[in-house]
């Protein structure tokens, strides 16, 4: 895998159980690079990195210069048709240095990282499979889980069920060594869920046991990021009817900012046997009822979902 010229640094993004050799051919091959690969899973990784190189006597060398790292900005497609030019903007990229990683490239890496618009989170290899477990593989393997219960066609299907099995869309080829790699820290979280599901079935669903469960999700969903990595906020909230033909959402954006009001989030649905969508928007909650009126005023289909708090 040696370049014709010296390269500041090589990339490597491919399927995780292809990595270690891959990373290691780099390291030999390019003997003045910075070598970084963007994998979804890293403690398994390095050790078969470690394990390919230990007994080169340069090793120490070789190892200074690996940096893993994981950008924090996949999608639901594979390949270059996944490419955006912002796909990296405003997202965490995870730089997870291990014990030999010469701390001058991890600075060098940090650079390129905010170069790309992302904003570096170093921590340990472990402490990154841990919460990845959770905020990736996790719910990869729960919208698959759902989709694959889905037998016939759901005519009453609506956002809540798209939002969930939209990650279901994911290529199997390249999670399935990721959920093999980092099984140990998958496995302790279904075993949670798998107890949770069976005290609901043991209980028959009594409102007590709904009730403790649902409690336990709203505590949980606090502790989710809100808009730019900040604390979780309650907006405001209106949806909106919209025609389904072109330049109505570019005329409601108009509006907004007409009435000078920042739109803090969005979310679209399309109405099943109607040409129309539903434009949910969420804004601070002091701008709800001016909105609200503005958009009333113009003669758009207005419906107060939420005052926010």
């Amino acid at each position: 895998m040696a370049f014709e010229e010296p390269v500041d640094c090589v990339i490597v993004a491919i399927p995780v159980d292809a990595l270690a050799s891959v990373i290691s051919d780099a390291l030999i091959s390019n003997p003045h690079s910075i070598v970084i690969d963007i994998g979804s899973i890293k403690t398994k990784v390095i050790h078969e990195v470690w394990t390919n190189i230990k007994n080169l006597p340069n090793h120490n060398e070789l190892l200074e210069r690996y940096v893993p790292t994981h950008p924090m900005a996949g999608r639901e497609v594979t390949g270059p048709e996944g490419a955006r030019s912002d796909l990296f903007e405003g997202r965490v990229w995870a730089i997870t240095p291990h014990t030999s990683t010469l701390r001058a490239n991890i600075v060098l890496v940090a650079e390129m990282v905010a170069e790309l618009g992302a904003m570096s989170c170093e921590l340990t290899p472990e402490a990154h499979d841990r919460q990845v477990a959770m905020t990736s593989h996790l719910p990869q393997l729960l919208a698959s889980l759902l989709a694959s219960t889905l037998h016939s066609p759901m005519e009453l299907a609506g956002q809540g069920l798209r939002d969930m099995t939209r990650l279901a869309h994911s290529d199997a080829l390249m999670w399935a060594p990721i959920f093999e790699g980092n099984q140990e820290e998958v496995l302790p979280l279904l075993d949670e869920i798998v107890k949770s599901i069976n005290d609901l079935k043991d209980k028959k669903f009594n409102r007590d046991s709904v009730l403790a469960l649902m409690n336990r999700g709203l505590e949980g969903a606090s502790l989710v990021p809100g808009k730019h990595g900040g604390v979780p906020r309650n907006y405001g909230v209106l949806s909106v009817v919209i025609p389904d033909r072109a330049g109505q959402l570019a005329a409601l954006f108009n509006h907004c900012a007409e009435g000078e009001i920042n739109i803090e989030d969005l979310r679209i649905e399309h109405s099943p046997g109607q040409e129309t969508g539903l434009i949910t928007l969420y804004v601070k909650p002091g701008d709800l009822s001016t909105l609200n009126n503005h958009l009333s005023i113009l003669g758009w289909d207005v419906t107060e979902l939420s005052k926010g708090v």
